[in-house]
């Protein structure tokens, strides 16, 4: 079965507003991900940064940083005050990035995204029948249930 023409442009007009739906997700999504994973690097760099003078420096770095007491507390305590919240940063970051699977939710769009374009250029140019093109379309609905429709209102 070929399907109607009215069947068909109904099939492409749905995989046409998922694309929407997946391009709307990968907006949000994308610059989150990016906003979290660039938060875990930098943090966990100014965290390993921040220590390296005492750690380093030893008693050497100590002594030479008293010296300089301006806020009241010694610097190689503040230092390690930062540090320790630039690691609790990085930690929470990298914690929001491993439940929410943000990476792997945007490739699997990604891959969702590609298989129906390729399955609208099908139904484009009659590569494919409805029943088939509603077989795949049906099978890319299914990969994609963490995507949610947009509210109406």
């Amino acid at each position: 079965m070929t399907g109607t023409p009215d069947e068909m442009e109904k099939l492409q007009q749905q995989i046409a507003a998922k694309r929407k739906e997946l391009a709307t997700f990968l907006e949000k999504t994308e610059p989150k991900n990016t906003l979290l994973i660039t938060t875990s690097i930098v943090c966990g760099a100014l965290a390993a940064a921040l220590t390296a003078g005492p750690g380093f420096g030893g008693d050497g770095f100590v002594a030479q940083v008293n010296v300089s007491e301006s806020l009241g507390v010694p610097l190689w305590q503040l230092l390690c005050l930062l540090a320790s919240l630039m690691s609790v940063t990085a930690v929470i970051a990298n914690g929001f990035l491993k439940f929410s699977d943000l990476t792997g939710k945007i490739s699997e769009a990604r891959m969702n995204d590609a298989k129906l374009e390729g399955l609208e250029t099908m139904i484009e140019f009659g590569q494919i029948d409805l029943a088939q093109a509603t077989r795949e379309y049906t099978e890319c609905l299914t990969k994609m249930a963490h995507i949610q429709r947009p509210s109406t209102t």
